[in-house]
Parts: structure tokens; C-alpha cells; sequence
């Protein structure tokens, strides 16, 4: 009888031990991108949300894993030359394409036969670096190809794509030649814009490749099965992937939730299996954090639009004399910053808040200069006295009327100010729509990309500010690629902005990625665009 019951027990373990593993894997998992994409065209798409699901259902020659270190993806292998100048990649065997069925109504058997059966060749990913560098006007990523040979000058048109350094000597081979050695390359091809195309595919589309799950054809972990602009965006385990890792999950659903408590509440609940929040939001229960991305930068932002504002001198009579005494950091979150660009930016291979540490330039407090600025201001305006709107959220109201305080004594009657408390939301349309003079606000760097960062500025972004010296600073970086010229660059446009008085950085805050405690194996190995979810387990 002990027999029997000891046989018994085991059975039960067992059966318990393969239920555990069975809810482990193969469930749908979901996650908030915000927005919904306005194309999910590799070579064309821009935002975050875009690359998010591109990165998850296309893949290039290599891929990052979760420590960030790249690894084969459509590439089995590749070699390169002793001068660092030439790539040669082989391609696997038997990579193909996932055609949706869907495709099979809207076009017809024989499309549907044809493209279901396609292989990936390396012309797929010379077309995808012809389309990228072509795109003058459409893609704002051409300047990462600027490295590969010939690419600025394909760009400008002054020679013929098919002299771009990138070939194919046969469907399984494709040979990139550089410009310069790129210590960072390899790293480079896991981005969005050298993810492959079929040529023949997308000129089929007409017009309409990316734009939604009937115009798309993926070769990634996932493929994208539906697409609703309000809802949602749903990918399902892709059966032909041919990647190093097994999909663990049956589908990812992108939601398009952009309230960043209610993100934080569903993460909690396991409505969402992970997100990223700013700052201002907590991390809720039942949830772990995996990564802080310190992409935000809040400080003084002028309108230089504005009728007063855009005098440079009143801007720099403000900034002079603002006391970072009183903005002293007011959370764990929050750290000095006197840069303009993220300590989650990198140029290369090189973080650039390390790389330009001790060099920011800064606007020292001086009641003289102020003082100077402030006189010369009021001649240029032809104005005796002016007033100005400070917006900020309600957490910094205080600091704010005791920054009106300094202004007021440093700069004397001829100056009156008001605050205006308004919601992080309010504050955010009142940028994007020019509606301010002065907000007390926060910018948050959707790249991870320094040069991408300040490229985001070129045409003033929500300071307004006149940009013609500015954009031949940027058209100057982005036909940069040595690292150390790079660097230079990126700090000569830096200074370009606090010199002006167009920003005044207080802090570097930091958003959290966090996963949901009902999940496993969700990772972002690089910023917000590469979170993957190929190896996602949910046990509820």
C-alpha cells in the first residue's frame, strides 16, 4: 500500500512539474508601445513604437542577445578584412520569408504561392541599403549607412545607387565595403534600416509596403497577423524563424496604451507583461524592474519664437542668473545635469556623457553678466519693462516662485513674472504646439543615438529657435564617422544650444523598464527600440 501511495505522490510531481513548464511558454504575451505606428516599413520607420515591432518580427544578418553582445541572425558566419574595411557575411541555408495567409485573399493564389515559398538572399539586404540611403527625404537614419563606401555620395546623388559598397556575389554571400574602420558596426546592423526587403515584394505593394498586416512580409521570430490603428498590433510566433533562440511565446499583442500610470497599473495586474514609465510614475507592486534608461533631460526650455524670447540676450540675462541651489534634486530619480544631451546616448562605440565629461559647457551664475545681458535686451526690444509665463508641474511651483525671487532681484523691476501650474501633459501638448514662453519641462531622448538626438533639433524642435547656423552644424555631423570627430561634433551643437540660452538643464531623470512578476525573460539589451520578447515566459 506505501508503494502504491509513494507511486502516487510521484505522479502527482511529475504531472505538477510539467504543468509549471506547459505555463511557462507557448502563451501570448503583451506590451504597451504607446502609439500606433505610422509605418512599419524598416527602411522608413523613425519612432520607437515602429522599431519596437520591427525588431521583433524582422531579422537582420546579426542580432543583439540579452546582454547586448551581438549574435548571428540571418548570417551563420562572416569575415573581415585585416584593414576593417570589408565584410564578407554568409548567409544560413533555408531562411525564408513568412507570407500571411492573409495575403492569399487580398492577392490570389498565385501571389501567395510565390512569395510563401521565398527564401532570404543577401539581395534582399542589398535593396534594403539601397532603399535606406535613397530616402533623402524619408528615412531620418541614412546617415548610419554614411560609413559603408560611397553611401554620402549616393545620398547627395552625385553617384548611382549601384555604386554603394554593398553586393551580393551569389543569394548567399553579401559583402559590405567601408569608408573607414567603425568599431561599432557590427552592432549597427541590428538596426532597423539594415533589416532585409524583397525587392519584388515591395514594389508588388505599390506604395503601400508597411502601412499595414496586408502589406508586410516579416522574417523574423514573429510575424504581424492584424493591425488596428486604435487597438492593437498583433505578431505571431513565426514558424520559419531560423534565429539562434527558439520563440517561446505564441504571439506578442502591442497595445497602444499611452497614459503611463495606466501602463504601470496593467504591468502590475499582468494586463501588460512589461513596460517603460517616466519618472514621475512609481513602480507599482508585483512587478521587477530591469533597466533604467536615463534619457530625460529637465531643466528651462525657451520658446525662441516668442516676440520677447527670442531675443538671445534676454535668454542668457535668464540663465545667468538661475540659482541651481534652489532645484536641488528632488527625488532619487533626479541628478545634476548641466548637458543637453542624455547620459543614454552613445556616439559609436562610446558613451558620450563619458566621453565629454568635465567639458559641458555651462552658464555660470553672474549677477554682473546678467545684469549686462538684461540692459542690452531691453535697447535691442525697445521695451522698458517684459513679462514673462513661467509653466511647470505642481512639484516644482515652489522652487519656481523662488527662482522669481532671484530673477527679480538680479534683474530689478523691469522684469515681471508669472507661474502657470499645469499637468505633465498639458505641458507636453503646450510645447509640441509652440503655446509658451518659458516651461520648466522635461525631454526625453527617443534615441540611443547622440547624433539622432540632436538631429531630432535640427529644425528647432519645440524651442523654435532659428536653425540655419544649427542645421550645417547636424549636416556636418551626419557626414561624420570617426568617433573622436564625432564626439567633437556632438559637442560643438551641445554648445550651440546652452550657449544660446535655448535650454538650461537642472536634471537627468531616468524611465524604468519593468516586467510584470507573472513574467520572465522579457529584455531590453539596449534602449526603449530593442526590447524583445523571442524567449517571453508567463506563468499566470
Amino acid at each position: 500500500m506505501k508503494r502504491i501511495f509513494s507511486l502516487f505522490l510521484i505522479l502527482i510531481f511529475i504531472f505538477t512539474l510539467s504543468s509549471c513548464s506547459d505555463k511557462s511558454s507557448g502563451k501570448s504575451v503583451t506590451y504597451s508601445i504607446g502609439d500606433s505606428p505610422a509605418t512599419l516599413d524598416p527602411q522608413f520607420a523613425s519612432d520607437t513604437a515602429a522599431q519596437v515591432v520591427i525588431n521583433n518580427t524582422f531579422e537582420g544578418l546579426v542580432r543583439l542577445d540579452k546582454d547586448g553582445n551581438v549574435i548571428p541572425g540571418i548570417a551563420e558566419g562572416w569575415n573581415v578584412s585585416g584593414d576593417g574595411l570589408t565584410y564578407v557575411f554568409k548567409l544560413k541555408e533555408g531562411t525564408e520569408w513568412y507570407c500571411p495567409a492573409v495575403l492569399k485573399k487580398e492577392y490570389g493564389d498565385e501571389f501567395y504561392e510565390k512569395f510563401s515559398t521565398a527564401k532570404v538572399t543577401a539581395n534582399d539586404f542589398v535593396f534594403a541599403c539601397q532603399r535606406a540611403i535613397t530616402l533623402r527625404e524619408g528615412t531620418t537614419h541614412a546617415h548610419r549607412l554614411f560609413v559603408i563606401e560611397n553611401a554620402p555620395e549616393v545620398y547627395a546623388g552625385t553617384l548611382p545607387v549601384e555604386k554603394l559598397g554593398v553586393s551580393a556575389p551569389d543569394e548567399n554571400t553579401l559583402i559590405i565595403r567601408l569608408n573607414a574602420p567603425c568599431e561599432d558596426f557590427l552592432k549597427r546592423l541590428t538596426e532597423c534600416e539594415f533589416m532585409p526587403c524583397n525587392a519584388e515584394f515591395f514594389e508588388a505593394m505599390g506604395g503601400r509596403y508597411g502601412l499595414s498586416n496586408k502589406h508586410i512580409m516579416c522574417n523574423g521570430p514573429f510575424y504581424i497577423t492584424a493591425w488596428d490603428p486604435e487597438t492593437s498590433i498583433t505578431a505571431k510566433a513565426n514558424k520559419f524563424y531560423a534565429g539562434e533562440q527558439k520563440v517561446a511565446p505564441s504571439s506578442v499583442v502591442f497595445t497602444f496604451d499611452d497614459d503611463p500610470e495606466s501602463v504601470a497599473a496593467k504591468v502590475s495586474s499582468a494586463n501588460l507583461l512589461a513596460g517603460i514609465i517616466p519618472p514621475d510614475v512609481a513602480i507599482p507592486e508585483d512587478t521587477h524592474f530591469i533597466k533604467e534608461n536615463r534619457n530625460g533631460i529637465y531643466g528651462f526650455c525657451f520658446n525662441c519664437s516668442d516676440e520677447l524670447l527670442q531675443n538671445m540676450n534676454l535668454r542668457l540675462a535668464l540663465c545667468c542668473s538661475i540659482d541651481r541651489n534652489i532645484f536641488s534634486p528632488v527625488d532619487d530619480n533626479a541628478k545634476p545635469e548641466f548637458g543637453f544631451i542624455p547620459e543614454s546616448c552613445s556616439v559609436g562605440s562610446a558613451s558620450y556623457a563619458k566621453a565629454a565629461e568635465g567639458q559641458t559647457p555651462i552658464l555660470s551664475y553672474s549677477e554682473a553678466m546678467a545684469g549686462g545681458f538684461f540692459t542690452v535686451a531691453l535697447e535691442e526690444l525697445e521695451k522698458s519693462k517684459v513679462n514673462l509665463t513661467v509653466i511647470c508641474p505642481e512639484w516644482l511651483e515652489k522652487q519656481v516662485r523662488q527662482q522669481f525671487q532671484v530673477w527679480q532681484r538680479v534683474l530689478g523691476i523691469n522684469i515681471g513674472l508669472n507661474v502657470n501650474v499645469l499637468s505633465s501633459e498639458e505641458i507636453e501638448k503646450a510645447l509640441a504646439k509652440g503655446e509658451y514662453q518659458i516651461a520648466l519641462a522635461g525631454i526625453e531622448s527617443e534615441y540611443e543615438s547622440a547624433v539622432d538626438y540632436i538631429k531630432s533639433f535640427r529644425d528647432g524642435g519645440f524651442f523654435r529657435f532659428d536653425t540655419s547656423e544649427f542645421q550645417v552644424l547636424v549636416d556636418k555631423l551626419m557626414r561624420t564617422e570617426n568617433e573622436s570627430e564625432l564626439i567633437e561634433g556632438c559637442f560643438t551643437a551641445e554648445n550651440f544650444i546652452l550657449q544660446q540660452g535655448i535650454c538650461f538643464p537642472i536634471y537627468s531623470r531616468a524611465s524604468s523598464f519593468i516586467v510584470s512578476d507573472e513574467a520572465d525573460e522579457i529584455y531590453m539589451p539596449g534602449g526603449p527600440s530593442t526590447v524583445t520578447f523571442i524567449t517571453a515566459k508567463r506563468f499566470d
